[in-house]
């Protein structure tokens, strides 16, 4: 039985894990598109910080997924799923591969939804997903005041990254916040350009104001990452993958777990790091029930 797992989260890293431990002789395969093995995304402000190193992120070993036979694929990304064909294709750089599989499991997260805003994607424009994304802001340098646009669970953690530095925070976001730093500046408005040449300089306001920014964050909601799965005919609740209470999919012989789905009649929510575990752990005998 060959059983191929998108994304390598805490609900992909602990499906893979106990799918291994039920399924000793299946061939498995973990497809994740970062460069590293799995690690605690909900430290990475204590990183940015200098609260801890880099090694105290890890929570297995670089080669603790081949020490369990399951095949590591880092660095790539999933570009398509043919569910009459069984197969997945990949990118690994400029090269397109795919895998055949008896049993997919969809474990591909979420990531920050930009904003329609003039210049988003210059230069010093971050979000906060990734350990590549926290590495790149731990090498930039924070000359002057920093915007961060909207906020989210995160948010509170990041300003205090930033201010423990003495920089002044532009917190540009509708939510209604409070207890905030004496450094943060809330800023009830609308970003609709991100000025500068080479790299971040000011953000315009809707109302016309510009404000000098050394660089942006974003920060908005998360979208399930489901790009790959369009033309599958699977069954989709608004942007997330609909799944029953065994997180099976429409299709019968692909899985969903984490942040990437939601149970039919559930409500839209931000499940916990606690809930994607639970849901990873569950696949394994969810797939020996069908």
């Amino acid at each position: 039985m060959k059983i191929v797992i998108i994304g390598s989260s805490v609900a992909g890293h602990n499906a893979a894990i106990k799918l291994r431990q039920k399924y000793q002789d299946a061939g498995l395969t973990l497809i994740c598109e970062e460069a590293y093995p799995f690690y605690d995304r909900r430290k990475l402000p204590d990183y940015w910080s200098g609260r801890i190193k880099e090694k105290e992120l890890f929570l297995i070993s670089a080669d603790s997924y081949s020490q369990q036979n399951i095949n590591f694929i880092k660095e790539a990304k999933v570009v398509s799923v043919n569910p009459s064909a069984r197969r997945v294709s990949y990118k690994l750089g400029e090269k397109r591969t795919s895998l055949e599989y008896d049993f997919l499991v969809v474990a591909s997260g979420s990531k920050t939804s930009l904003p329609e805003i003039d210049g988003i994607n210059k230069t010093g424009v971050f979000r906060f997903e990734s350990l590549a994304d926290f590495k790149e802001l731990k090498s930039t340098v924070m000359l002057d005041a920093v915007c961060i646009i909207n906020a989210n669970h995160f948010t509170p953690k990041i300003i205090e990254s930033i201010t423990s530095r003495q920089i002044e925070v532009k917190l540009v976001t509708q939510e209604v916040l409070e207890n905030l730093s004496p450094m943060v500046e809330l800023i009830n408005s609308e970003v609709v350009e991100i000025i500068g040449d080479s790299g971040v300089q000011a953000i315009k306001l809707k109302e016309g104001k510009a404000i000098g920014v050394s660089w942006v964050g974003v920060m908005s909601g998360l979208k399930p990452n489901t790009d790959f799965l369009k033309d599958t005919g699977i069954e989709m609740i608004g942007s997330a993958i609909a799944v029953d209470d065994n997180l099976r999919t429409s299709l019968p012989d692909i899985f969903a777990c984490g942040s990437v789905c939601l149970r039919r009649g559930e409500n839209p929510r931000i499940k916990t790091w606690e809930d994607s575990m639970a849901e990873g752990l569950s696949i394994a005998e969810n797939i020996l029930k069908s």
